[in-house]
């Protein structure tokens, strides 16, 4: 009896040693252990990122101000969270709630995006409806015309925060009510002057997506790009049409490379935010719960955990908290995070149709905390890796396809443009001088590797989408299946009288 309790002991002694051994020290920094600073900023007075951070604000409150600007410095300066949950921010977005209720009530606005539905012909119908949102909402308008004039707009979101979801939303929905204002303007006449109005908003959507922090600010950019696209593209295809306007779009809309569409900056952010816990971690020997809570499919098992903590504190279970934190390889996690950053950022680069394989739908997350023996070394760094990044396909739809999309809708508008010169010039646009000039524009389908495509049936240029399928030029909202990306295009087979 005494030769089997020995031997127990024996083994799990030299399991400790070997675990010990194989946590006791970190890697070496090297360039996965040290983040690049996230993109740079300033809360100085007059910086143009107020009015976005401020932008549901009341009537009465000028984003624009410094008195605003020292408001929200003094907000950052609080802590994030603390004995009082968030109290101060909490209390901000209480604020701003209500005031939403009071002021901006009734500002959700609908832009047509469904296949067949003209946006010019669908505002032409309610211009009553859109000149009374105007003149409701002309300060948001105001607002909104301030975003877009700015010669710079650089996110000063800090680590942990994120852009009040109140702004985000009503930014979203003005962008939508001055694209439809935009496209009511041409139609009155003044064809140029709103085509430069939508070619600013192209151009804000592009500065938001270089500098924007986190998705939200990236994804703001992107529906602003996009939003003006669809209504040019609508313009376009109008039969007065001036010529000029099409060479102001091939002006206005320069050839870009991927990285312009993508998610740089929301990647170093996260990558950056990440590293900076790590090292709160190591310095106070204090395990966050917050770095785990996406690692429980149970969310009462991460409360659990989250109470746990909350208990013991510095003063109760202090070793407990201490030898977590001692076995969390900082330079080893950083650098697993940074390589599955950097794996969506190659992807985000990579035209989809060169993948040989879509590495990030294979796994549930990051793979960190992967296979068997994964917590013999490193355990709760990989298991904040993963929680970091609990599932990999909302990455692949949001960040990845998301810029390819959007990548290819813009050079479709080019295209469109193009097009609308050649018959503008007097040329006859059949089917086949259609397809020569999408062979020789020179920018490929990312998703097929091959000339972006034109649809008879649907009198549509299209790409074949994130699900690399031909669907004749079918579009459907939920862009991930079956749905291609399309652009109308209405006057095949036309000649300009």
């Amino acid at each position: 009896m005494k030769r089997w309790v020995f031997g127990i002991l024996a083994v799990a002694t030299l399991f400790l040693l070997f675990f010990l051994g194989l946590n006791l020290f970190d890697t070496g920094p090297g360039p996965g252990s040290a983040p690049p600073p996230p993109p740079p900023a300033s809360l100085e007075p007059g910086g143009s990122f107020f009015l976005l951070w401020g932008f549901a604000e009341p009537p009465g409150t000028d984003p624009s101000a410094e008195a605003y600007g020292r408001q929200v410095r003094e907000l950052f300066a609080s802590p994030l969270r603390d004995s009082h949950s968030r109290a101060r921010f909490g209390l901000w977005l209480t604020r701003l709630n209500a005031d939403y209720r009071q002021y901006w009530q009734g500002a959700s606005f609908y832009f047509p995006q469904l296949q067949g539905e003209d946006v010019a012909s669908y505002f032409a119908a309610r211009r009553a409806q859109v000149a009374e949102r105007q003149e409701r909402f002309s300060l948001l308008l105001r607002r909104y015309r301030g975003i877009l004039q700015a010669a710079e707009m650089k996110d000063f979101t800090p680590q942990g925060w994120e852009l009040p979801s109140r702004s985000y939303l009503l930014a979203a929905n003005v962008a939508k009510l001055f694209a439809a204002s935009r496209v009511l303007v041409a139609l009155a006449g003044d064809w140029l002057p709103a085509g430069v109005d939508l070619l600013e908003a192209v151009d804000a959507g592009f500065r938001l997506i270089a500098s924007g922090r986190t998705l939200a600010v990236n994804t703001l950019g992107k529906s602003m790009v996009e939003l003006s696209l669809r209504a040019l593209a609508s313009l376009l295809n109008r039969p007065e049409c001036p010529p000029r306007l099409a060479r102001l779009v091939l002006e206005g809309m320069p050839e870009r490379p991927a990285r312009d569409f993508g998610t740089a900056a929301v990647r170093s952010f996260t990558l950056d935010g990440f590293a900076a816990a790590l090292e709160r971690i190591k310095t106070g020997g204090i395990v966050d719960p917050f770095l785990l809570k996406d690692y429980f499919r149970d969310p009462a098992a991460f409360f659990a955990l989250e109470r746990f903590v909350a208990i013991s504190g510095p003063r109760f279970f202090a070793a407990f908290h201490a030898l977590a934190a001692f076995f969390v390889q900082k330079n080893e996690s950083i650098a697993m995070m940074r390589a599955f950053w950097e794996e969506v950022g190659a992807l985000e680069e990579m035209p989809p149709w060169r993948w040989e394989a879509t590495p990030l739908r294979q796994r549930r997350s990051s793979g960190a905390a992967a296979g068997p023996f994964w917590w013999l070394r490193n355990p709760v760094g990989k298991m904040m890796v993963s929680s970091a990044v609990p599932f990999n396909w909302p990455i692949l739809q949001h960040y990845v396809y998301r810029s390819h999309e959007l990548k290819s809708r813009y050079e479709l508008t080019r295209l469109l443009a193009r097009a609308r010169l050649a018959l503008d010039a007097g040329m006859k646009l059949d089917e086949e001088t259609l397809t020569r000039l999408l062979s020789d524009a020179g920018p490929l389908d990312p998703f097929s590797g091959r000339p972006y495509r034109f649809s008879r049936e649907r009198q549509a240029l299209y790409s074949i989408g994130a699900d690399r399928r031909d669907d004749r030029g079918r579009e459907h909202p939920d862009v991930w299946r079956d749905s291609d990306i399309a652009v109308p295009i209405k006057f095949v087979g036309q000649r300009k009288k």
